[in-house]
């Protein structure tokens, strides 16, 4: 018999160690499948965070926790219950297919920082080993940054550390965060304790819904004392680079920002055509899936009602470790022909240190709090960890916490080799005229403005507008230079930016990059008005109302289909056309180009254009984000918009915020008028000399 085991977390270590006990390697093949050669003890991540213990203490290596369990990294892509197999990616680079004649699915959940809009940019998340450690690598960086910085304002920025959600988790990186950076003030000259802030920032009105109201007040007392903030009854709406917006409109400034909320279904769990509850697998009493004979579901990925109270079992290791072992042990007693049983468990209690060697602890109905409840956090958890190995090397590093500093080094990685993403509010500046150029940037979504360069407040004058696709910082790059401009976000953006260093590499050894940049370069609008300084405030001066031409007449929708977009266009005597969303917003333009765009895309996916795709629509061919300009812009943004996208024509809604088409605007019709604006200038001109 074979049985597959993705996943390698407490519920899947459980049941593989349990199952190995109770059956022979004869009996019984035990696979098991995780990214990670080892399994990450999530209680002692905060703990590594903050310097307190060595980063491989929190994570037990499986071959070594599990002998006779045949331990796999590859990728589990799908698993096809009919067929009782599961698709991985093998190391050859191809895909494989593995029979089993059980699955047990343990992939517990992940990471999904996006829930709020930038924080997947600028937020760092905390839930593997790899995010414990870089978490200590840029605290510590953080307070070298402060030490180095001349300005106050500058040096308490990087002092600030932002910590979004006030669960076991939130709480326990907040505690020891500040922690470490306040007990290590003493190595450095240029900032006091004084100078950190450590703050919480938690949706509800108490901090640790977890716990038994008395113990969240101790906490949050105890934690204020040191130093750390609570803005409770908050939410962070978004992050930026420089800290988070609240929903108040308040802006909370700090160099770290770290998220501890939202997670997401795994990728293997979505591809299941099984019943879910809540994004986790349902499951019968004795832990297999709803409709399946041969396959389980345990741990964070599933939806398990508990037969003591008769409530979906709690996402903790606890509950994952039982469900594992008797999941283990229902498999043996269907294999020896005996009923199961359902899952049954009593929670133990709850623990979670609170930073300065003070915790709180709900065990067995008893209650404690402070340094008797610390002790008996790190006890608890010591004899929890897998291996003797992983318990003495943990004791030492407490130890060692104990009667020495905590440990300051960390490896400065250089970021101007690194590829980032960043996102921006609008309004927000992505750099200013002057500032040193770091990073190439390429545009994901939303738009920027290009600002004069003799104006750099939020009032400065707008003279082109950048959108999706288009890139910038590229001049003062190549010519390492500031930055002669400053952009600014006109909308929501997602940027991907390039390290100087990375992209001085990429641009010296591809050619073909190198031409475009060239090319962008010399068509830039900070130096095409050069050659034309006498059309400049010509054209700032004229309104947009006074040049466009109405929208056409024929409207399309994103349920338009190809066909009807065809016909449409053949009709048109400008030869573009504007398509609408349900709201009637401007979604996207076709004209001539795009349709040539359409087919060849069609054609290359599909191997040839068939009939049926006449019938597919708009939607689903066309991409959204259009360049357009608002009634209340200049012809010289307009102008300089077109020249920076090589279009000879552009839309007009009504304002930055309602992208009703009201118009449309041809460059021609732009040159000519300032043409005849030149052309009166020199008459006048010519008069006065006479």
């Amino acid at each position: 018999m074979r049985v597959v085991i993705v996943g390698g977390g407490f519920a899947a270590v459980k049941f593989a160690k349990t199952l190995r006990n109770k059956l022979r390697g004869s009996e019984c093949e035990i696979l098991l499948f995780n990214r990670e050669n080892h399994m990450v003890f999530h209680p002692l991540l905060a703990d590594v965070a903050g310097a307190s213990i060595n980063a491989d203490a929190a994570a037990a290596p499986l071959r070594q926790m599990l002998p006779g369990v045949e331990c796999r990294t590859e990728r589990v892509q799908r698993i096809d219950l009919p067929a009782s197999e599961i698709e991985f990616d093998s190391a050859s680079g191809t895909l494989a297919r593995l029979h089993y004649d059980h699955v047990v699915i343990a992939c517990g959940a992940e990471s999904n920082l996006g829930i709020v809009p930038g924080m997947t940019e600028h937020a760092l998340p905390f839930k593997v080993v790899s995010d414990a450690i870089d978490l200590r690598q840029h605290v510590v960086r953080q307070m070298e940054n402060a030490e180095a910085a001349s300005e106050l304002d500058r040096r308490r920025w990087y002092l600030s550390f932002i910590i979004v959600g006030a669960g076991f988790s939130g709480a326990e990186v907040a505690g020891e965060i500040n922690e470490l950076v306040r007990s290590s003030t003493r190595f450095y000259r240029n900032f006091r304790k004084e100078d950190v802030t450590v703050t919480l920032v938690h949706s509800q009105d108490q901090i640790l819904p977890e716990v038994v109201p008395k113990l969240r007040a101790f906490a949050q007392k105890r934690m204020q004392k040191a130093g750390i903030t609570m803005l409770l009854n908050t939410r962070a709406v978004a992050a930026t680079h420089e800290g988070i917006q609240l929903q108040d409109g308040r802006m909370l400034a700090g160099a770290t920002v770290v998220c501890t909320i939202g997670t997401t279904i795994s990728p293997i769990v979505e591809r299941l055509n099984v019943a879910k509850e809540r994004g986790r697998i349902r499951t019968v009493p004795d832990m297999r899936i709803e409709g399946q004979t041969n396959a389980w579901a345990i741990g964070d990925c599933a939806f398990i009602v508990n037969a003591f109270d008769h409530k979906p079992s709690p996402t903790t290791a606890q509950f994952a470790e039982r469900q594992g072992r008797q999941a283990a042990l229902n498999l043996i007693r269907i294999l020896r022909g005996q009923p199961t049983q359902p899952f049954r468990f009593k929670a133990l209690g709850q623990l979670c240190s609170i930073g300065g060697y003070e915790a709180v602890a709900e065990m067995l109905g008893m209650r404690f709090s402070g340094f008797p409840a610390w002790v008996m956090w790190r006890g608890v958890y010591l004899f929890k960890l897998p291996t003797w190995s992983r318990r003495i090397k943990v004791a030492l590093d407490w130890a060692w916490d104990l009667l020495f500093p905590r440990d300051l080094s960390f490896l400065n990685t250089d970021a101007a080799q690194q590829v980032t993403h960043a996102y921006y509010r609008p309004g927000d500046f992505v750099h200013r005229r002057g500032e040193l150029a770091q990073v190439f940037s390429i545009i994901e979504e939303g738009e920027v403005e290009i600002l004069q360069p003799a104006e750099e407040s939020s009032d400065g004058k707008v003279i082109a507008v950048l959108g999706k696709g288009d890139f910038f910082g590229e001049e003062a790059l190549l010519a390492n230079r500031p930055h002669e401009s400053s952009i600014r976000a006109r909308t929501v953006v997602r940027l991907a930016q390039v390290g100087s260093a990375l992209f001085s590499q990429m641009a010296g050894s591809f050619a073909p990059l190198r031409d475009v940049l060239v090319k962008a370069v010399t068509r830039h609008t900070g130096d095409f008005w050069r050659y034309l300084p006498l059309a400049k405030p010509l054209l700032a001066d004229e309104t947009i109302a006074s040049l466009m031409d109405p929208p056409p007449a024929k409207l399309l929708s994103k349920e338009t289909t190809f066909a009807e977009a065809v016909a449409a266009l053949t009709e048109s005597a400008t030869g573009h056309l504007l398509v609408l969303d349900e709201k009637q917003q401007l979604w996207a333009t076709l004209d001539r180009d795009d349709l040539y765009r359409i087919i060849a895309r069609i054609a290359v996916s599909s191997n040839g254009m068939r009939a049926e795709d006449t019938k597919r629509k708009l939607g689903e061919l066309l991409y959204g984000d259009p360049i357009y300009v608002a009634l209340d812009d200049s012809a010289l943004v307009a102008s300089a918009t077109m020249l920076d996208h090589g279009l000879s024509w552009l839309v007009v809604v009504q304002g930055k915020n309602d992208l009703r088409p009201v118009g449309c605007l041809r460059g021609d019709k732009i040159s000519n008028r300032t043409i005849e604006k030149l052309g009166r200038m020199e008459t006048d001109r010519a008069r006065a000399a006479s």
